[in-house]
């Protein structure tokens, strides 16, 4: 599988974000998240573990720290899809989480795909290892 995403333009700005599907117990939830080599964790609001079921405290407690301070989220493993690639991957939903867009970060996340950014083209493209 190889797929191609332009790059999400918001007040001027451009953004490797792209499409997931992320389920749970029968549940699914369309979104939209940005591919951050520079996150360790995939993290997402906790609405989002309240859309598919997911209750927080049942997850792994921990603390992820970033240029924004320190937050309190709960792991989960979920599972996601991008393009036609299914797979499980951790995924931190935190209260205190409160920026534009979810992150995909480097922990489970990247190790399916072969990830490569464009940023002349304004694109990324996800190639299955």
């Amino acid at each position: 599988m190889t797929k191609d995403f332009s790059y999400f333009q918001k007040d001027g700005q451009f953004f490797p974000i792209i499409d997931v599907v992320l389920r749970n117990k029968g549940k699914e939830l369309n979104t939209k998240a940005l591919i951050d080599s520079g996150a360790s964790f995939s993290v997402f609001r906790a609405e989002i573990a309240d859309e598919l079921g997911i209750v927080l405290e049942k997850g792994e407690k921990i603390y992820l720290s970033g240029v924004g301070g320190r937050i309190l989220g709960y792991a989960h493993k979920v599972f996601v899809e991008v393009g036609k690639k299914n797979f499980t991957c951790k995924v931190v939903f935190s209260p205190e989480f409160n920026v534009s867009f979810s992150l995909l970060g480097r922990n489970n996340f990247f190790q399916p795909f072969v990830i490569s950014f464009f940023e002349k083209q304004k694109k990324v493209v996800l190639k299955s290892n």
